[in-house]
Formats: structure tokens, C-alpha cells, sequence
């Protein structure tokens, strides 16, 4: 009898255990689902002040974010006037423990400083780590298909 008493609170625990640690990961994938769409229209304002918060990342060609907040701006503010993104209706979002991963395409409006505007449809990925003050970006891919303008 000790022994079918110690295994129902031994399975009991497991159980406890398992469905805290899945109500913990749907509150972490609602918070970062919540905190894409934000990160996303950080980019719109082109200011790197606004989107600076939401990143800790050594970009490819950038060794640290001095290095990235000096490169971006040539790349993507001083050619353009205005960059609308709308994140599409396929967001997932994943996580363990401290880290969690988001994927999703976009679309992006462009108007160059000329005037000229453009749309380009994307896929983002974002990888994510739970720090003391919340969800921050340490590794992201952005591409279009090959072939988009």
C-alpha cells in the first residue's frame, strides 16, 4: 500500500509539474506573440533609439550594436523616406524555457526618397531570450524569395 501511495504522489507531482510547465510556455509564446507586432513597427519609425531596446545581436558584418547602429541607417533609413510592414496572419511562436523563436512573413511598403515606392513580401525569423526587463531579439533572419524586387 506505501509503495502504490508513494508512486499516485510521485505521478501526481509529474503531473503538477507538466501542466505548470505548459501553462508557463503558452504565457512565454503569448508574450512574445504580443511583443512581435511591436518589434516589427519599431522598424517603421526609423529610428534605431526605438528599435535598440528590443534587440541584443552581432549581426553577420556587425561585431556589436555600435557597429549595426552605424550600418543600418546607410543601408535602409538614408535611401528611404517611409518603410510600412504588415506582419501576416501566419505569426508562430515557440518557446522553452528562456528562449523562444517566432516566424513569420511580412509585407513591406517602401518609398524611396525619390518618391518611388515599392512592396516586397518576406520571411522574418526571430530568435528570442527572456532577460529581467522582458523578451529581447538575439538573432533574426530577414529574406525574400529570390526573384522579389
Amino acid at each position: 500500500m506505501r509503495k502504490l501511495g508513494a508512486l499516485s504522489f510521485l505521478t501526481g507531482t509529474a503531473i503538477i509539474f507538466v501542466v505548470a510547465m505548459q501553462s508557463h510556455g503558452q504565457q512565454s509564446e503569448q508574450a512574445v506573440r504580443t511583443l512581435v507586432p511591436k518589434i516589427v513597427a519599431s522598424w517603421e519609425t526609423f529610428d534605431l533609439a526605438k528599435i535598440e531596446p528590443y534587440y541584443d545581436l552581432a549581426p553577420l558584418k556587425y561585431n556589436n550594436w555600435a557597429e549595426y547602429r552605424a550600418g543600418v541607417p546607410k543601408v535602409l533609413f538614408e535611401p528611404n523616406s517611409s518603410l510600412k510592414l504588415k506582419v501576416n496572419d501566419d505569426l508562430r511562436v515557440h518557446s522553452r524555457g528562456s528562449l523562444a523563436w517566432a516566424t513569420f512573413t511580412f509585407g513591406a511598403d517602401i518609398t524611396n526618397k525619390q518618391g518611388a515606392t515599392s512592396h516586397l513580401d518576406g520571411r522574418w525569423t526571430m530568435i528570442l531570450e527572456k532577460r529581467t526587463k522582458g523578451w529581447i531579439v538575439v538573432h533574426e533572419h530577414v529574406s525574400a524569395p529570390l526573384g522579389a524586387s
